[in-house]
């Protein structure tokens, strides 16, 4: 053994001895009472409901230590299809579980990279040595050839912490006096319990350019506290003989995540049959007509199987995009953004790059089985506009008109995950027009690594008169 060795032999022996020192917080009495636990979890069940991810890892775990039978996983899994609802019921049983589950649901969350929640609840554990088995058991089997570093204390980790997430900001600000976007990647989507990048008053300090007051050009108004009405409908798994859309879930509830944290009230409705959808869409229509002098904008987003200029309710009925959905708006929020965002498929063609095709990655396209169906209802009544149609309108279709629209059952669709990447990180200094172009270009390098599978083109109508500037973050005074 090399005098090199011995040295970080022994160096290991010492840290380990410093480290069976410090006492995990739980071991304690007053840790383990139940309603110091109980406490705990209630004063985070927020976060742990909106922000908790890798929730089938957390259950896993938990099973694996006897805290929660494999019928209430099971249960849970199939019974709650949107990820806040399967963290809502998890946490619901953990606490008729009582301080016997608090200790594993800890371990749970730190193994499955649920970081910021183990330090709500226990600011200690990552110094203890309960910690350090678990990385030797779980995360590091084997420390051969691998560089180990344990931090020395809370507020090193929170230092290491806080430089990451200023060495990230830096990367960010650093673009915004750039006109060249190509810079900017977008390889690493933002995960569940994600956080927009808001308009803050330091930002506004250092980039004095961003203000919304001074902008050197004219734009539309986004101040308005809340920005707007946002109506999200996401239709999965109630259709009669089309494929459940498998990942829809995950899109809804990081959009949902997304334009809430913009300034939106997301109003969401799942597994709506054509009347529901045609209701839903007048009504929400209506209601922002009725907060004309409230709201700088409205968001319509609609998650479904489509067709060449239809979208299909769960009944298999289908409305027709511009005459049921998009002319509904045509005279409501005069002069005032309304953007409308569809995932579903145009058509049933595949833009295949090449003949012959081969992939074994799984994809799903959400077209309808039968393009030729067709509904005897009424398409609606023709609309008196005030202003030309399509007037302020900004119209995002997930692909050309034609093609299919393609989703990964796992992860959801491939429009969708770039579309939430790019306004999580960008609309704080990004005008609409330009994060459309990092959609695009995003798009574009996801699926040119696959070389065996089709491509997907997103289509952007814009109907706007000015730059579109969302401000995260900033809100009139009034």
């Amino acid at each position: 053994m090399s005098e090199q060795d011995k040295i970080i032999l022994a160096l290991i022996e010492h840290l380990k001895k410093k480290l069976l020192l410090i006492t995990y917080s739980n071991d304690t009495e007053n840790s383990n009472d139940d309603d110091e636990c109980t406490k705990k979890l209630t004063e985070n069940r927020y976060k742990l409901i909106h922000t908790m991810c890798q929730t089938t890892k957390v259950m896993d775990y938990l099973e694996s230590t006897g805290i929660i039978p494999r019928s209430v996983c099971s249960r849970i899994l199939h019974e709650y299809r949107v990820p806040e609802d399967r963290n809502r019921a998890l946490i619901d049983f953990l606490h008729s579980r009582g301080k016997n589950a608090f200790r594993p649901l800890i371990e749970a969350l730190y193994l499955s990279g649920n970081e910021h929640l183990v330090q709500l609840l226990d600011e200690n554990f990552l110094l203890s040595n309960i910690r350090q088995q678990l990385d030797a058991e779980y995360r590091f089997p084997t420390a051969v050839g691998q560089q180990i570093t344990l931090p020395t204390s809370i507020e090193d980790e929170k230092l290491r912490n806080f430089n990451n997430n200023i060495e990230l900001l830096d990367n960010q600000i650093s673009i915004c006096n750039l006109n060249d976007i190509e810079i900017t990647k977008f390889d690493d989507e933002v995960q569940m319990g994600f956080e927009v990048q808001l308009l803050s008053l330091d930002l506004l300090e250092q980039y004095p350019q961003l203000d919304p007051i001074k902008r050197s050009i004219k734009c539309y108004r986004m101040l308005s506290r809340p920005r707007g009405q946002c109506l999200l409908i996401n239709n999965v798994d109630a259709f009669k003989t089309m494929e459940i859309r498998q990942g829809s879930d995950i899109d809804a509830s990081k959009l949902k995540s997304l334009f809430e944290q913009i300034g939106f009230i997301v109003v969401v409705r799942r597994n709506l049959n054509y009347l529901e959808m045609v209701n839903v869409i007048k009504n929400f229509a209506d209601l922002i007509e009725e907060n004309n002098d409230s709201y700088d904008c409205s968001i319509v987003i609609i998650l479904s199987h489509g067709g060449n200029g239809k979208i299909y309710a769960v009944d298999e009925l289908a409305l027709d995009v511009d005459e049921q959905i998009i002319s509904v708006f045509d005279d409501h929020l005069i002069g005032k953004p309304k953007l409308f965002i569809f995932q579903a498929c145009r058509g049933s063609q595949c833009n295949y790059r090449s003949e012959s095709i081969s992939s074994n990655r799984l994809w799903s396209a959400d077209s309808a089985r039968n393009e030729n169906n067709q509904t005897n209802l009424d398409s609606g009544t023709n609309i008196i506009t005030k202003v030309p149609k399509r007037s302020d309108m900004i119209i995002w279709y997930s692909t050309l008109k034609d093609y299919v629209s393609w989703r990964l059952p796992d992860e959801g669709s491939i429009f969708i995950q770039s579309l939430i990447t790019v306004f999580a990180r960008t609309a704080w200094y990004y005008d609409l027009v330009t994060m459309v172009q990092c959609v695009n270009r995003t798009m574009k390098e996801k699926f040119s690594v696959h070389e065996s599978t089709p491509f997907q083109t997103p289509c952007f109508e814009y109907h706007l008169d000015y730059p579109l500037y969302f401000n995260p973050g900033c809100f009139d005074q009034h």
